[in-house]
């Protein structure tokens, strides 16, 4: 979509709303070009006696007075209608992104992070906001204001007229050459401010670490750069207003000051009345006013264009045409309770110069119901093959298969309605309990609902904990939550998993933070919850894996032993000394 595709798009999404507000505005300009008319004959009646005319002066009084209250009336609408559209259009480009972001692949996130996209959010639909409302309201209102005030000018005097347009000529020039600087300012102003939000967020996400390294001070520094530079460009844009601005006035006075020169002359030569030089007087005002505005709109298109380059970027952005695809009811209930096969599965990171393999012709298969677990050292690859399973990461086709089906043939949304995921390091909402574990559940009665949410918490091994918050279920986390301890949260992520039934649960490293104690009973409590759904336990520690039904064993990238707890604990030397050195841990820590 281009920029006035784009432009013509979202217009169109208010166009009764517009087409209102473009009648309101004509109405208001024709009424106030037509005030000055009848004050120029009520003015021009004041020296007459007779009764015809006193009756006229009284008469134009009467219009003068009606049209001034219905101009306010009409003026109230066309506001209504011009400016509203800019927030339905803000709210409507919202909910457009957000469907976006939420569909796009974790390539594009990489290149985009949080904090840049929020800025975007936030100020670049500010200016969009702005773009559809004033700007859309001073632009109609500019365009008939030049249009209909001049003919009533020149139907007074032409000469005086074409005297008035030279002051208005000149001051165009200048303003011309500060509207191309100003351009450039603003899209840079916006990058600025998209690299600070950026810069903030990771710096507020990592406060624990700046703080226990005492690098406030070096934040600090780095935070003054960023906005030094925001600041410079934006004295640069304030010091271009301040000299093209200043211009438009001095244009307007300098107008004024030939009107009433020249108009004084014509009127010595009787030539014009002063209720003509009063009513030319008026239409000055009345140029002069989109002239003061003309600024401001300027500044809104700038912003408004700027901001458009940077919300095309992400609507712009190309969504995989799997993920645009989805299945069928009868599709989705024949892959149900299906296995995942895995053939020959080798990944590489698309960075760095040696571009070495973390994944090495991976291949296993998860059977309906089976419990697989995955032991491995750190950087052995595991965390990788969990992120290629649930594909987070773009895997090549003809690797991974669900019930038959090639994984990438299937669309994301599709693909994590049989697989669920829970990560060592969850995400949490600055919400209650309750709410952050059945946040994207599929919602049910309220009794019902509260049920299910204390039994997998009992599951979780949670329960205890809560009952010793003050507020019990109602506790709010914080953000991220941070108000519990690094084995809650994870805890809290599995019974956010094991609320809503799927095919295949992915435990991924989520008990390194809970005692082996800890760990036996929950791994127990998930045992009984998924009896008939398959499980993938992927941890460094072999008590979390003794009860699998199946073990990988991953090193470097490869598997280089499989088997249950009893045959491994035979065959592979790496994982015997592995679980003789944990358990000497276990008994030290015991």
């Amino acid at each position: 979509m281009t920029k006035s595709q784009f432009v013509l798009h979202y217009l169109l999404l208010n166009k009764y709303s517009y087409l209102f507000a473009v009648v309101c505005i004509f109405s208001v300009n024709w009424l106030q070009v037509e005030i000055p008319r009848y004050i120029q004959i009520a003015i021009d009646l004041l020296n007459q006696t007779t009764v015809e005319a006193q009756g006229r002066l009284v008469e134009s009084v009467q219009v003068v007075i009606l049209f001034s209250v219905v101009m306010v009336f009409i003026r109230i609408l066309s506001r209504m209608y011009a400016l509203n559209p800019g927030r339905i259009t803000e709210a409507q480009l919202k909910n457009d992104l957000f469907y976006k972001l939420n569909r796009l692949p974790s390539s594009f996130h990489e290149k985009y992070p949080s904090g840049k996209l929020i800025s975007i959010i936030n100020n670049d639909l500010n200016g969009i906001r702005l773009f559809y409302g004033i700007g859309f309201l001073q632009l109609f209102n500019i365009v008939f204001s030049l249009s209909l005030t001049p003919i009533w000018m020149w139907d007074i005097s032409p000469g005086l007229t074409l005297y008035s347009v030279i002051p208005i000529i000149v001051s165009f020039v200048f303003f011309r050459l500060g509207f191309k600087r100003l351009r450039a300012l603003h899209a840079d102003r916006m990058k600025r401010l998209q690299d600070l939000s950026e810069q903030l967020m990771n710096y507020l996400s990592g406060i624990d670490l700046i703080k226990n390294q005492q690098m406030d001070s070096w934040v600090a520094r780095e935070v003054e750069q960023v906005n030094e530079r925001l600041f410079d460009c934006t004295m640069k844009i304030t010091r271009i207003q301040t000299f093209v601005m200043p211009i438009l006035d001095y244009a307007n006075h300098f107008m004024k000051v030939l009107i009433l020169g020249l108009g004084g002359y014509y009127l010595l030569q009787q030539q014009l009345t002063i209720g003509e030089i009063t009513a030319f007087l008026s239409y000055s005002v009345l140029l002069a006013l989109p002239l003061m505005h003309l600024g401001r709109i300027v500044t809104v298109f700038q912003m408004g264009m700027v901001s458009i380059d940077s919300v095309q970027a992400i609507l712009g952005a190309e969504i995989p045409e799997a993920d645009l695809a989805h299945l069928d009811e009868s599709t989705k209930k024949s892959l149900k309770r299906a296995d995942l096969v895995v053939k020959n599965l080798s990944y590489s990171y698309p960075v760095g110069d040696d571009n070495q393999a973390v994944l090495k012709n991976i291949s296993f298969t998860v059977s309906a119901g089976q419990k697989l677990g995955v032991l491995g050292s750190v950087g052995s690859g595991k965390s990788t093959l969990v992120n290629c399973l649930n594909h987070y990461l773009d895997v090549e086709p003809g690797h991974i298969f669900w019930g038959g089906v090639d994984i990438t043939q299937l669309s994301r949304q599709d693909w994590r309605t049989y697989i669920r995921t829970i990560t060592q390091e969850p995400y949490l909402f600055s919400d209650t309990i309750t709410e952050n574990v059945q946040f994207g559940a599929v919602k049910s009665s309220a009794a019902r609902r509260a049920g299910d949410i204390r039994h997998v918490l009992k599951l979780s091994a949670l329960s205890d904990d809560i009952d010793r918050f003050g507020d019990g279920e109602q506790t709010v986390v914080g953000e991220r939550g941070i108000m519990l301890s690094g084995g809650q949260k994870q805890r809290l992520s599995i019974a956010r998993a094991l609320l809503t039934p799927c095919d295949l649960i992915i435990m991924d490293n989520v008990l390194s933070a809970v005692d082996y104690e800890t760990e036996r009973k929950i791994l127990k409590g998930v045992f009984n919850r998924v009896t008939d759904q398959s499980l993938l336990v992927v941890s460094h520690r072999i008590s979390a894996l003794e009860m699998m039904d199946q073990i990988l064993v991953l090193e470097h990238g490869k598997i280089i032993a499989t088997g249950t707890h009893k045959e491994l604990l035979q065959s592979s030397t790496y994982y015997r000394e592995t679980w003789e050195l944990q358990q000497h841990e276990s008994e030290n820590a015991a």
